[in-house]
């Protein structure tokens, strides 16, 4: 399983930065899916671009999202668990990224919440940064 944050970025920068991986399915883990500062990442707009380069897209921000007005984060938050279940099989079956907006993952749930919540099931959590490299999940502080 790998994460990846779009930034200001496009989608062919991330398609670009994805694709030594060969991922497969792009998992959003945005509670709100639209972005100001890349039009590309709107979620509508998203699911064409994943469908156009053959890439499946789900969206899991209402139960894995990480903005706290749109309830509880984390594993207080009612279908977190069943999201994590899912994702965790989804990474037995295909080469998945979960996708959130800030490039760097030390700064985002994906990794402090949805990557630590998965590395604690036994998944394999790798973290694409901005300059296409990739760099192992490194436990946290269990979330609270």
């Amino acid at each position: 399983m790998w994460t990846i944050g779009h930034g200001a970025g496009s989608f062919t920068d991330l398609e670009q930065r994805i694709a030594r991986f060969g991922i497969s399915v792009l998992v959003d883990v945005r509670s709100e899916p639209y972005s100001r500062h890349a039009p590309d990442f709107t979620k509508r707009r998203l699911e064409l671009l994943c469908e156009e380069a053959g890439i499946g897209y789900r969206w899991l921000g209402a139960t894995l999202g990480g903005k706290s007005d749109s309830g509880p984060v984390g594993p207080e938050r009612p279908g977190f668990q069943d999201s994590i279940s899912d994702l965790s099989e989804l990474a037995d079956t295909a080469p998945t990224v979960i996708l959130c907006a800030e490039l760097e993952p030390g700064a985002c749930h994906r990794s402090t919440v949805v990557g630590a919540a998965l590395h604690d099931r036994g998944v394999e959590v790798i973290h694409i940064v901005g300059d296409g490299s990739s760099r192992p999940h490194e436990p946290t502080l269990p979330f609270s």
